[in-house]
């Protein structure tokens, strides 16, 4: 939880940021990331709604496979859809995989933007408000 000197309150969870609450000031704060809260939340909706998850899970292990495109490429399509559709969890965790398969920030930064093309202004300020964040953390991390 995020406190400032005790004054400080939680009053909404937006994907993965907090909406936090101080005297004369309203802030969003990221919490831990869309990528730290990932396996809980898997974990948790495998246990309350298996068959949802496991048909998606096996969705997934279709298309990201080895094939004619390297998971590095499938990452960066992925980056770009997520753009496109303005999924910021997606948007994390595509990010997080695209680096992970060796892509490199300006290769994502660059399929961010072919998302920008389709999905216009409001992918715009999804890139703009979170993806450099996100490279951020990455990087520290790594």
């Amino acid at each position: 939880m995020y406190v400032d000197n005790g004054q400080c309150f939680i009053i909404h969870r937006v994907y993965c940021f907090l909406i936090v609450i101080c005297p004369g000031r309203l802030l969003s704060v990221k919490v831990p990331s869309c990528i730290t809260m990932r396996t809980p939340n898997r974990v948790r909706l495998e246990n309350e709604a298996p068959n949802l998850f496991h048909g998606f899970n096996e969705l997934m292990k279709y298309y990201y496979k080895p094939g004619a495109l390297d998971r590095r490429y499938k990452e960066l399509m992925a980056v770009t859809a997520s753009v496109a559709t303005r999924c910021v969890p997606c948007l994390a965790n595509h990010a997080n995989n695209a680096i992970s398969a060796g892509a490199t920030r300006e290769e994502v930064l660059e399929a961010a933007a072919i998302g920008v093309e389709f999905g216009g202004g409001p992918s715009f300020v999804t890139v703009r408000d979170n993806l450099l964040g996100f490279l951020d953390e990455i990087e520290a991390a790594r």
